[in-house]
Protein backbone atom coordinates (compact mmCIF):
# COMPACT_ATOMS: atom_id res chain seq x y z
CA UNK A 1 0.00 0.00 0.00
CA UNK A 2 1.07 3.36 -1.14
CA UNK A 3 1.84 5.97 1.64
CA UNK A 4 -0.86 8.08 0.49
CA UNK A 5 -3.35 5.59 0.38
CA UNK A 6 -2.57 4.53 3.80
CA UNK A 7 -2.56 8.02 5.25
CA UNK A 8 -5.87 8.19 3.95
CA UNK A 9 -6.62 5.06 5.49
CA UNK A 10 -5.76 6.15 8.86
CA UNK A 11 -7.52 9.96 8.65
CA UNK A 12 -10.81 8.45 7.68
CA UNK A 13 -10.10 5.62 10.83
CA UNK A 14 -9.24 8.87 13.11
CA UNK A 15 -12.12 10.69 11.63
CA UNK A 16 -14.75 7.51 12.26
CA UNK A 17 -13.05 7.46 16.07
CA UNK A 18 -14.02 10.80 16.20
CA UNK A 19 -17.74 10.32 15.81
CA UNK A 20 -17.51 7.53 18.11
CA UNK A 21 -16.27 10.00 20.54
CA UNK A 22 -19.33 11.91 19.84
CA UNK A 23 -21.56 9.46 20.21
CA UNK A 24 -20.08 8.43 23.42
CA UNK A 25 -20.56 11.92 25.37
CA UNK A 26 -24.02 12.76 23.92
CA UNK A 27 -25.32 9.16 24.91
CA UNK A 28 -23.01 10.24 28.55
CA UNK A 29 -24.86 13.73 28.76
CA UNK A 30 -28.49 11.38 27.83
CA UNK A 31 -27.48 9.20 30.64
CA UNK A 32 -26.56 12.14 32.96
CA UNK A 33 -29.30 14.78 32.11
CA UNK A 34 -32.32 12.16 33.11
CA UNK A 35 -34.32 13.40 35.91
CA UNK A 36 -35.30 11.36 39.16
CA UNK A 37 -38.88 10.95 39.88
CA UNK A 38 -38.29 13.75 42.83
CA UNK A 39 -36.43 16.07 40.75
CA UNK A 40 -39.67 16.31 37.65
CA UNK A 41 -39.87 19.55 36.20
CA UNK A 42 -43.47 21.74 36.35
CA UNK A 43 -45.20 21.26 33.54
CA UNK A 44 -44.07 24.84 32.26
CA UNK A 45 -40.70 23.72 31.76
CA UNK A 46 -41.97 20.63 29.47
CA UNK A 47 -43.45 22.95 27.53
CA UNK A 48 -40.20 24.98 27.00
CA UNK A 49 -38.62 21.91 26.66
CA UNK A 50 -40.89 20.52 23.82
CA UNK A 51 -40.21 23.91 21.73
CA UNK A 52 -36.69 23.64 21.98
CA UNK A 53 -37.13 19.90 20.51
CA UNK A 54 -39.20 21.83 17.44
CA UNK A 55 -36.33 24.07 16.48
CA UNK A 56 -33.46 22.92 14.17
CA UNK A 57 -30.86 21.40 15.84
CA UNK A 58 -27.83 23.35 14.47
CA UNK A 59 -24.69 21.26 13.97
CA UNK A 60 -21.06 22.48 13.81
CA UNK A 61 -18.57 21.63 11.12
CA UNK A 62 -17.00 18.95 13.58
CA UNK A 63 -20.41 16.97 14.04
CA UNK A 64 -21.02 17.32 10.12
CA UNK A 65 -17.39 16.04 9.12
CA UNK A 66 -18.07 13.35 11.80
CA UNK A 67 -21.34 12.11 10.14
CA UNK A 68 -19.77 12.26 6.50
CA UNK A 69 -17.20 10.00 8.07
CA UNK A 70 -19.17 7.27 9.37
CA UNK A 71 -21.02 7.20 5.96
CA UNK A 72 -18.10 6.92 4.24
CA UNK A 73 -16.52 4.72 6.83
CA UNK A 74 -20.14 2.42 5.73
CA UNK A 75 -18.63 1.77 2.31
CA UNK A 76 -20.82 5.12 0.86
CA UNK A 77 -17.98 6.91 -0.07
CA UNK A 78 -19.65 7.45 -3.43
CA UNK A 79 -22.92 8.82 -2.06
CA UNK A 80 -20.81 11.60 0.80
CA UNK A 81 -19.83 12.72 -2.19
CA UNK A 82 -22.62 12.73 -4.22
CA UNK A 83 -24.37 14.50 -1.35
CA UNK A 84 -21.65 17.30 -1.14
CA UNK A 85 -22.20 17.79 -4.71
CA UNK A 86 -25.98 18.27 -4.01
CA UNK A 87 -25.32 20.74 -1.81
CA UNK A 88 -22.83 22.60 -4.57
CA UNK A 89 -19.54 21.39 -3.03
CA UNK A 90 -16.48 19.19 -3.44
CA UNK A 91 -15.87 19.17 -0.09
CA UNK A 92 -17.05 19.38 3.01
CA UNK A 93 -15.87 22.73 3.90
CA UNK A 94 -17.52 24.17 1.18
CA UNK A 95 -20.90 23.17 2.21
CA UNK A 96 -23.20 26.35 3.89
CA UNK A 97 -23.31 25.96 7.63
CA UNK A 98 -27.56 26.76 6.44
CA UNK A 99 -27.23 23.48 4.76
CA UNK A 100 -25.85 21.19 7.56
CA UNK A 101 -29.22 20.29 9.12
CA UNK A 102 -30.40 19.08 5.33
CA UNK A 103 -27.19 17.34 4.77
CA UNK A 104 -27.02 15.88 8.18
CA UNK A 105 -30.24 14.74 7.62
CA UNK A 106 -29.71 13.41 4.05
CA UNK A 107 -26.39 11.32 5.28
CA UNK A 108 -28.22 9.72 8.50
CA UNK A 109 -31.10 8.76 6.00
CA UNK A 110 -28.80 6.58 3.99
CA UNK A 111 -26.49 5.41 7.24
CA UNK A 112 -29.63 4.28 8.77
CA UNK A 113 -31.15 2.61 5.63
Amino acid sequence: MSKMSNLDQILDEMITAGQKMIEAANALRDVFSNTSEAEKPEPEEIVKKDDLKNEEKKYSFQEVRGIMATLAGKGKKAEAKALLTKFGANRLSEVKENDYTALVAAAEELING
